[in-house]
């Protein structure tokens, strides 16, 4: 991942980040949404943040059938709330139970 792009997702973050105190499992959040990030953009092939959509991110969710309930509801977590801030026009849609 270039390094203005994990820029970008950190400024887009920082109001997560920053409020309230900051915890274990936010520094964790984080760096699960940079790696799902970067694991969405190696598949598909494009570099550029603004290629992934709604379609990128069910193939991701296919593609990660064999982990726990648990960690695919945090990561839909984070996954929701970076799009919320970064665009609101795409909607993560939630992982199916396997």
């Amino acid at each position: 991942m270039h390094n203005q792009t994990h820029y970008l997702i950190r400024q887009t973050m920082s109001p997560y980040t920053t409020k309230g105190k900051t915890s274990a499992y936010k520094k964790k959040q984080i760096t699960r949404l940079i790696s799902i990030l970067e694991q969405i953009m190696n598949k598909e092939g494009d570099p550029r943040l603004e290629a992934i959509g709604k379609r990128q991110i069910i193939r991701y969710w296919k593609s990660t059938e064999e982990e726990s309930h648990k960690t695919r509801r945090e990561k839909y977590s984070i996954l929701r709330k970076f799009f919320s801030l970064y665009n609101p026009k795409i909607t993560v849609p939630e992982p199916k139970e396997p």
